[in-house]
């Protein structure tokens, strides 16, 4: 399933989008009657894939799935049949009671990811930045395993893995100490082939320099850090992280190699790391 969503988002050329979660405004669904029945049929312009969970209660229908069962629908797709449903008796007609099928971002049957994987640093060989805020941090990182690097504003970001480019915000400019103005954070999200995304937050306004649906690899420059957002101080956030049931990411513990040799299971706050390769 991974091999096959990153083949299909390389088929399609890349599309303006600057607004953070326009998934919501990204997929539409309509039900088609036909001789005998009706299916529910869904288009997905995301740059990633939705799922449907399926909960319906119809009287003279006999649907092709089962309640419960995970739909998923690719990325980019149009006219993608979700479930089927067939009269039972041809004579008579047919209605739903209510139901409660749900939506949700991302492949929800996919939950394996590659625990081991080792990541770059996400800056240029022979710089080193401290750790202003680790895993658990007291501003922003509550229970998250996220980073925060301390970088002055037009540092270079560099991709930490090979991937594919699945939002990009670059045009806000506000900034402030409080949650709120997280909303304008300006960010990259890559997607990697074992589900995973790594987000990079708080570039400087118009400094992101990668598209929506761009492949990167390892090491390509992405943009410019800033202090945007929800930040205090200039500085580059990145968080690994699969997206959960609730619509909602869960972030993952990062392996980062620092020297050629040198691989390290978690960057601790106050201390500098420099990039050894």
């Amino acid at each position: 399933m991974k091999k096959l969503f990153i083949i299909l988002l390389l088929l399609f050329f890349a599309v303006s989008n600057t607004q953070n979660r326009t998934w919501i405004d990204s997929y539409t669904s309509n039900w088609e009657k036909f001789e005998g029945g009706t299916k529910l049929m869904a288009n997905n312009d995301n740059w990633l894939p939705i799922t449907f969970v399926l909960d319906y209660h119809p009287e003279n229908l006999k649907a092709d799935k089962l309640n419960g069962t995970y739909v998923v629908v690719p990325p980019r797709t149009k006219n993608y049949e979700v479930v089927r449903f067939d009269k039972i008796d041809k004579s008579k007609g047919w209605k739903f009671k209510k139901g409660n099928t749900r939506t949700y971002l991302g492949d929800l049957t996919d939950t394996e990811y590659d625990e081991n994987y080792i990541y770059d640093l996400p800056f240029e060989t022979n710089k080193s930045f401290k750790i202003g805020q680790g895993y658990n941090g007291n501003i922003s990182h509550q229970n998250k395993f996220a980073l925060d690097f301390d970088m002055p504003v037009n540092t270079k970001v560099l991709a930490c893995r090979d991937g594919i480019v699945v939002q990009v915000v670059k045009k806000n400019s506000k900034r402030c100490n409080e949650p709120k103005c997280a909303e304008f954070n300006n960010l990259v999200k890559i997607l990697h082939d074992d589900g995973t995304i790594m987000q990079y937050l708080h570039f400087r306004q118009n400094g992101v320099r990668v598209r929506l649906g761009q492949k990167v690899s390892k090491g390509q420059l992405i943009g410019l850090s800033g202090n945007v957002g929800w930040s205090t101080a200039p500085h580059l956030h990145v968080d690994l992280y699969l997206t959960d049931k609730n619509n909602k990411y869960k972030t993952l513990r990062t392996k980062f190699k620092i020297n050629k040799n040198d691989i390290v299971d978690e960057l601790n706050k106050g201390q500098t790391y420099l990039k050894g390769y």
